[in-house]
């Protein structure tokens, strides 16, 4: 009786240790599991050099740390990466990435022209890695924007950041049209007629005599009216001199020189802004409500007037549309060019930073993600299948994980909100029409700026005196009568040379 007690006692210590471990053995499976469920995947960091434009010219100091952290955790999640953001100090961002590629830093990403890159060897070709993992991103550009991208060898250094574009329009003050009960002008002297006008009649209505009829700078004039004196359909460009078969700057065509005189007229009659060539502030000038025209990049007026309408709402510019000069279109398209986003040779995840840009044009949400922020939170669609967002009224995202800038141009979004609006008609309705404006002769040619710099000795003196000497010319501070004496001051310092680089740099790339 007592060796069945026993055992059975036995027994049952056993059933119970058992039973014990099992419930240990459950408890301690369902810790672990807990445990996975709280330890992040792991996945590859890429380290962004927030050189893009969105966070230099928006919110230079950066977005909000909890902002930022927020969407960290959103790209980790839905990219498969960690983004991690270097933001440059504020007006040394050129410094700050030479120091990260010539050290030991990291850096993985950033946006610069991939010819002043690659020749240094910091970089990494993509061709191997857009193929793998690039689907998306190949999409989205025409052939002759991976050539631009592209040396002679077939490397692909970069993933384009920019576009040619149709970008310098000529607005004018509708309202002050209705006012002085003019038309809006459709050729060069109708527009000179409508500047005189606003500069006479007092359209403002201050009683004095202090309108500003057209707000301008350099590059305007250049971009936007420079075709409209120039024969062919390369505007602002180089050309092709008949006489010799050589490439030569615009500054040789006889045209420019036309260009000049009529600038320089209008300069001294007063319908150029006094200050357009020697001062930059479009914002300050529109708030004294006193520019009836502009011919500068479309967004000094497009982003400019929304911010104004509040105290102004009668300001009401418009589109002055196919306006032509005595030789055709006054405006030129820019050239595609070098601007890329690139991968260094040191990036640990390369095929990461690939993967990241791939997801960004997998779907406008993304892009927007990207380079707006947080969908719910700094912007939300309106009509989504129509691509219509709106953004919210707080920024705290600065766009550090932006550097994709260029949306998909069959895959665009745009927005209804009065702050953004305007541009966006312009990007959708304008940008890219070609259309509407001369095409330089050289717009799809890539040159090595190596081989200018080498066999140019110099450039940039000429340049400068290029620069220099237009702005004297249209501000009569050097007589239309010298512009022989300027085209002998060119060659003196070397524009024979500047004539044969690119004219062999052009052939060359004719041939392929």
């Amino acid at each position: 009786m007592k060796k069945k007690l026993l055992r059975s006692c036995v027994v049952s210590a056993m059933v119970s240790s058992l039973m014990l471990t099992g419930c240990a053995s459950q408890k301690s499976g369902s810790g672990d599991e807990s445990n996975k469920e709280n330890v992040k995947k792991e996945v590859p960091k890429v380290h962004f050099f927030s050189n893009n434009g969105t966070l230099l010219n928006e919110k230079p100091e950066g977005s909000d740390p909890q902002k930022l952290q927020q969407m960290t955790d959103l790209i980790r999640e839905r990219a498969g990466i960690e983004p991690v953001a270097i933001v440059p100090p504020k007006g040394a961002a050129g410094e700050k990435l030479n120091i990260l590629l010539s050290s030991n830093e990291k850096i993985d990403m950033f946006n610069g022209a991939w010819d002043s890159y690659a020749s240094k060897g910091v970089l990494r070709s993509l061709n191997d890695l857009l193929d793998k993992y690039g689907s998306n991103i190949k999409k989205v550009f025409s052939e002759e924007e991976w050539k631009s991208v592209t040396d002679k060898e077939g490397n692909i250094w970069g993933i384009p950041s920019s576009r040619a574009f149709v970008g310098y329009p000529v607005y004018v003050r509708a309202d002050w049209l209705k006012k002085l009960n003019l038309q809006m002008p459709k050729t060069l002297d109708e527009l000179e007629a409508v500047l005189k006008a606003f500069r006479d009649l007092d359209p403002d209505g201050n009683g004095k005599a202090d309108s500003i009829p057209l707000m301008t700078d350099l590059t305007g004039l250049r971009y936007g009216m420079l075709g409209g004196f120039i024969e062919g359909e390369n505007g602002y460009s180089t050309w092709l001199d008949p006489a010799d078969k050589k490439i030569k700057p615009v500054e040789l065509h006889p045209g420019y020189k036309d260009f000049l005189t009529k600038m320089a007229d209008w300069y001294q009659k007063g319908y150029i802004d006094k200050e357009a060539l020697t001062k930059d502030d479009s914002l300050a000038l529109l708030k004294t409500n006193r520019v009836g025209a502009s011919v500068k990049y479309f967004t000094r007026v497009a982003l400019n007037q929304p911010k104004l309408k509040s105290s102004f709402p009668e300001m009401d510019f418009q589109l002055a549309k196919g306006i032509t000069g005595p030789k055709g279109k006054l405006q030129t398209s820019s050239s595609l060019n070098s601007a890329a986003i690139l991968i260094t040779k040191k990036a640990e995840h390369p095929e990461a930073a690939v993967k990241f840009i791939d997801w960004v044009y997998q779907d406008v949400g993304n892009w927007l993600t990207a380079v707006r922020g947080v969908e719910g939170e700094d912007w939300n669609w309106t009509d989504k299948s129509k691509r219509i967002f709106e953004l919210s009224k707080e920024r705290k995202y600065a766009g550090e994980f932006a550097t994709v800038q260029v949306a998909d141009i069959k895959n665009s979004p745009t927005s209804p909100s009065p702050e953004t609006a305007m541009m966006y008609d312009y990007f959708n309705a304008e940008m890219y029409q070609f259309g509407n404006a001369k095409r330089p002769l050289d717009y799809n040619i890539i040159y090595d700026t190596n081989s200018l710099k080498e066999n140019v000795p110099n450039l940039g003196d000429i340049d400068r005196l290029i620069k220099e000497e237009t702005v004297k010319f249209i501000m009569g501070a050097r007589p239309m009568s010298d512009y022989e004496k300027f085209i002998e001051q060119l060659y003196k310092v070397g524009m024979d040379k500047l004539i044969d680089e690119k004219t062999a740099q052009y052939n060359s790339r004719q041939k392929k």
